[in-house]
């Protein structure tokens, strides 16, 4: 057999890419980016995960509604606002009251204390609505965070996965060195052949 100059560069090409070539080379870099974008996920994954426990506690705080609205009335205090409309509204049934000479009857003292009944009324409905209003908004926003956490697992799982196949790309390449190592050995030697 004769020397086959085709098959010996052939095998020295192979030879010296299996040595000195690094075909994993650029999972590392892809690695590293990818590391980055699972630290920039983080935090929203950790929000999320710790919402949970306070959304729990606020699902729990409204299984008894009768509970949870006579709890917080039981929190209810007048305003100072309210307190001034019913004085005002106290003066100005007096002053008409004296106008017109019913200062002391029953029917003026009726007037009053109604009137009187439906200011702290409305005060006391316009904060319940505030209080329930944040309560859903808070509710509301522990089901966000943990939307969000969610979002953010997600694509950690997908970011990790992707530096798992990485990884096994990595492994590959180096796999793939080492046999076009040998191939090209086996090809210098059957060059000669």
């Amino acid at each position: 057999m004769a020397f086959d100059p085709q098959q010996f560069l052939g095998g020295m090409g192979g030879l010296f890419g299996g040595l000195f070539g690094d075909s994993g080379a650029g999972y590392d870099k892809y690695q590293e980016w990818m590391k980055q974008a699972a630290a920039a996920q983080q935090p929203y994954a950790n929000a999320g995960a710790g919402a949970i426990g306070d959304y729990q506690d606020w699902l729990k705080g409204q299984k008894d509604p009768s509970k949870f609205i006579n709890d917080m009335m039981g929190q209810y205090q007048q305003s100072p606002y309210n307190t001034f409309l019913q004085q005002q509204a106290q003066n100005a049934g007096i002053n008409a009251a004296s106008a017109s000479g019913l200062t002391g009857s029953t029917p003026f003292m009726q007037a009053q204390q109604q009137n009187s009944a439906n200011i702290a009324q409305q005060g006391m409905n316009d904060w319940l609505q505030n209080v329930l209003g944040i309560n859903t908004q808070y509710g509301q926003g522990q089901k966000d965070l943990m939307s969000g956490g969610q979002n953010a697992a997600n694509s950690l799982g997908n970011i990790y996965n992707q530096m798992g196949q990485a990884a096994y790309g990595k492994q590959a390449g180096k796999q793939q060195d080492f046999w076009n190592t040998i191939g090209g050995g086996l090809g210098i030697l059957g060059s000669f052949l």
